[in-house]
């Protein structure tokens, strides 16, 4: 690769001097930012909702270009990929909840948290069906877990909101949710991407799993923490959880670097 220097040069000339105006201006004018009403008590869920999008979309844009640079030979890139941009709706609602839309604040009713979370047991399939395409050519072996996790999760969630009889089918639904696929998913994600990278001799799957577990830990701290008076703690679960995008997203890096030299 040729690098053109004066090209290079000039881009940091013209950036380093965008720099100094903009620093010259708040040197002297001190500058006193504009309110942001909307945000004023919703400012962590917006930054918390933001960032976990941002990650989400990095990894599943990543996979997808690790697909399409692989000649799309490896489908489970592409389902990964898919799974990520899926289980992301769930935090643009977080955002635009933050910015004042009502409708996507999820606890508005069964129907809008329905239409917000449908995507967990499509990432909890999605993630299963990718690991299992590497770790078995069996196509019952690949099919029946995951299409009974995609069918179950969806079970879970019409019957915890719409069926059984209950003061507060959002709260029942996630209890039965999270305690019966998301977190033993989680789990099972975790040590089959562990198990993957002892066997294939490789740190970037081993990553991946260890985002996973601190995931599951995340969700984990959801039940006891949820209430209107600790619920500043929910917020720092949702940091852990947060934390949890980054080793998956560079042990997804790390397995693409290393299956080079494999």
């Amino acid at each position: 690769m040729v690098i053109n220097l004066e090209k290079t040069h000039f881009i940091y000339i013209v950036g380093i001097i965008i720099i100094s105006i903009i620093s010259a201006y708040v040197l002297i004018v001190l500058p006193h930012g504009a309110p942001v009403l909307v945000l004023k008590l919703n400012f962590f869920l917006f930054g918390l909702g933001l960032n976990s999008t941002i990650l989400l979309w990095t990894i599943g844009g990543y996979l997808l270009l690790r697909w399409i640079k692989t000649k799309r030979k490896n489908t489970s890139l592409l389902i990964w990929s898919i799974s990520f941009f899926i289980y992301s709706i769930t935090f643009v609602a977080h955002i635009f909840r933050a910015l004042g839309f009502p409708n996507a604040n999820e606890n508005l009713s069964t129907f809008h948290f329905f239409a917000w979370r449908w995507g967990m047991p499509c990432f909890s399939a999605g993630i299963l069906y990718g690991i299992l395409l590497i770790l078995t050519e069996n196509k019952k072996k690949q099919q029946i877990p995951s299409v009974s996790v995609l069918i179950i999760g969806f079970l879970l969630l019409i019957i915890g909101l719409f069926i059984i009889p209950s003061g507060n089918p959002i709260e029942v639904t996630m209890y039965l949710f999270l305690h019966t696929i998301w977190i033993p998913i989680c789990f099972t994600m975790a040590y089959i991407f562990v198990y993957y990278g002892y066997k294939a001799k490789e740190t970037g799957p081993k990553l991946v799993g260890l985002g996973f577990f601190v995931l599951m830990v995340s969700y984990h701290g959801w039940a006891p923490w949820h209430f209107q008076d600790v619920v500043y703690l929910y917020f720092i679960w949702y940091f852990l959880f947060l934390l949890s995008l980054t080793p998956i997203l560079l042990g997804f890096v790390l397995m693409s670097v290393e299956e080079r030299y494999d």
